[in-house]
């Protein structure tokens, strides 16, 4: 900001140019947002009309072993590079981080498909009495409201119970379709996840050397920004990515011992839904609270408070103490930003799309920080606060 000079006569109103920067600060701000959200839709329109996002779908499909293994030995090289430290070889340490993996991954099986299998199977038996426990509150509500709604009360009432009754069957019927789908496709990808597994391994034997071989292919000049760019945006998604493997698993935890002490039916699985959609940032914890609160409440009252109880709970622990000391950096993305990219990825790419598209567009941040670092694209700022100190000093001479 400018200070006012000491003479008297000054024919510059300080306090009137400084609010003019100021403003003119928060207009270059929204422009900004306005641009990348005029941005973001005009992609979202060209993906859709030339079919960009189906062809990056069936690349994905294909590539995806390669993807499988890359992201394994990325997780996995902080612990190999630690254990390589402390006298193990390379070879030794990748074995040993793998075998504890797998045989950690064994038991998780064994033990959680059978449980999670009955709590579908527990969730599907009690849709019809949800349903109609969920009939009898709404029509209590609705019972509140008659003298407001007058004559159309029975006509609102037919509406909502119909489509309740609709969604009930709904689920009733095509959610045994969707687990059988989800099962098939697990089953089928067992042989893609086998073979990055495989990929992963013999990265993460070299894991080190990989960048190297990547960046060797590039031209001389790319190489320095890329090394630099690799670094970055390693250093971003590495503290993000372990940090939200610990949340979803403490989240998870936690709302399962909270919904089991509730007496809530399906208790494992509604944690686990839980678990995964708190990935996703602002909107996660109501997206995977809510289908649990409201299956609470048609088993009665109490039982719908201390879901809601165990839920926020819970979001407070992830906010306040699992969250902080796992994750001592955040992406440091605006919270419009966040939104917006949620609601553009969603769009594009479902709930996957929704939980991986904050780091990607911290990626993005930090390749466009980097280069407008370098090459000074955006510096209207600095140029505003330069003409206006050097008009201080030309009217201080």
């Amino acid at each position: 900001m400018l200070r006012k000079s000491p003479r008297k006569n000054d024919s510059i109103d300080y306090d009137k140019v400084n609010e003019g920067i100021l403003l003119l600060n928060k207009m270059l701000k929204i422009l900004l947002i306005v641009l990348i959200v005029g941005a973001i839709m005009i992609i979202t329109y060209v993906f859709k009309e030339w079919k960009i996002v189906a062809f990056i779908k069936a690349l994905l499909k294909v590539l995806s072993p390669l993807f499988i293994g890359i992201i394994i030995a990325w997780l996995f090289n902080p612990l190999v590079t630690f254990l390589t430290k402390h006298k193990f070889n390379r070879v030794g340490a990748t074995i040993l981080v793998y075998s504890v993996f797998i045989t950690i991954l064994v038991i998780l099986l064994i033990n959680c498909v059978p449980v999670l299998t009955n709590q579908i199977n527990d969730f599907i038996n009690i849709v019809p009495s949800i349903t109609k426990n969920l009939s009898n509150f709404v029509s209590k509500i609705i019972a509140i409201f008659e003298p407001v709604l007058g004559n159309n009360t029975t006509t609102i009432k037919q509406e909502i119970f119909t489509s309740i009754i609709q969604v009930g069957k709904d689920i009733t019927v095509e959610f045994p379709d969707k687990i059988v789908g989800i099962v098939t496709s697990v089953i089928s990808g067992f042989g893609t996840f086998l073979l990055g597994l495989f990929i992963g391994l013999y990265m993460l034997f070299d894991f080190d050397n990989v960048s190297k071989v990547f960046i060797s292919i590039l031209p001389y000049n790319w190489k320095e920004d890329a090394r630099n760019l690799l670094d970055l945006s390693n250093k971003t998604l590495v503290n993000y990515i372990q940090g939200i493997l610990i949340t979803i698993t403490l989240v998870f935890i936690g709302n399962s011992i909270g919904f089991s002490i509730a007496g809530l039916k399906a208790a494992i699985l509604f944690a686990l839904f839980c678990g995964v959609t708190n990935a996703i940032p602002y909107v996660g914890p109501y997206i995977g609270a809510i289908p649990a609160a409201i299956v609470g409440f048609t088993q009665g009252v109490p039982t719908g408070i201390i879901v809601i109880i165990s839920a926020v709970v819970v979001q407070l622990l992830d906010n306040f103490i699992f969250t902080p000391l796992v994750q001592s950096k955040g992406l440091k993305l605006h919270p419009v930003t966040i939104i917006i990219s949620l609601l553009v990825f969603g769009k594009l790419f479902g709930i996957i799309g929704m939980i991986f598209a904050a780091p990607i567009v911290a990626v993005i941040k930090v390749i466009f920080t980097y280069f407008n670092d370098k090459y000074e694209f955006i510096k209207l700022n600095n140029e505003i606060q330069e003409e206006v100190n050097n008009i201080e000093i030309e009217e201080e001479l």
